[in-house]
């Protein structure tokens, strides 16, 4: 009885494996598997081409794969909508901390017409890889008006261009950042100004440090030195001419 029942395992065990390596070769000889073994044949290819076309053009291989690695780079860098909105407070913050009659006027109207956008809801975001637009819609994005809501009498795109109102590259904001240039200084105050004062070229910063230093030094007590010492050279400057003189008078007495 044991003998025929492992027999009768053995070959329920054979007809399996059978069976399992029946349906294997099924798999791969059926259109999904040529198809696959077709094109992990062509990446293969693609690959061996590409190395050996790299061996032979070093200079162009390089030039590629820095193309690559930069766009890498500029995909990672990318900016998204949370970095705007941080900048855009760091900004409107430091702003804050200036006095009206100090801020840049073309500072500060930039920040206050972007906060205004984004109280509003009319800020949008887009992505476009290695670099971000920023731009303004004319409604909330929330809004249930028919105007937000309708498709046919929405803004087309070719209005999109006049609409950005930044561009995120390489982890800046580019037009935030150049509207934030000297925005310590109101440009109010020196329209008024004469041509030849206007035209008046700045400091340098060497020599805007060294009047600084004599600020400062000015500033400090003045050292007197010990007056026996001043009085001492005082009276050897008046001595040597008396004595230039008796020298030349005894010379004289004993020529004669």
């Amino acid at each position: 009885m044991a003998a025929s029942w492992l027999l009768k395992r053995w070959c329920s065990t054979a007809a399996t494996e059978t069976t399992k390596g029946t349906k294997w070769q099924r798999l791969v000889n059926s259109r999904a598997g040529v198809w696959c073994r077709s094109l992990l044949s062509d990446y293969k290819e693609a690959c061996r081409e590409t190395v050996l076309g790299a061996r032979e053009r070093p200079l162009k291989a390089s030039v590629y794969l820095g193309l690559l690695g930069g766009m890498y780079a500029c995909y990672y860098t990318n900016p998204d909508d949370a970095s705007f909105e941080t900048s855009l407070l760091e900004t409107s913050n430091r702003l804050a901390l200036l006095s009206p009659w100090i801020r840049s006027g073309t500072s500060d109207g930039h920040v206050q017409t972007l906060v205004k956008l984004q109280n509003e809801g009319k800020l949008r975001y887009a992505s476009l890889g290695i670099a971000s637009l920023t731009y303004y819609t004319d409604y909330d994005s929330e809004s249930s008006l028919y105007e937000a809501r309708c498709s046919a009498i929405s803004v087309p795109w070719s209005e999109l261009p006049k609409r950005v109102l930044d561009v995120g590259f390489a982890g800046r904001w580019w037009v935030l950042d150049h509207k934030m240039k000297d925005f310590d200084i109101n440009e109010e105050e020196f329209r008024h100004l004469p041509p030849a004062l206007v035209a008046t070229v700045p400091p340098s910063p060497q020599i805007t440090e060294r009047n600084e230093k004599l600020h400062q030094e000015s500033w400090k007590a003045v050292v007197m030195g010990d007056e026996s010492n001043e009085l001492d050279g005082i009276q050897k400057d008046m001595d040597t001419p008396v004595k230039e003189m008796e020298s030349n008078a005894l010379n004289k007495a004993q020529t004669s």
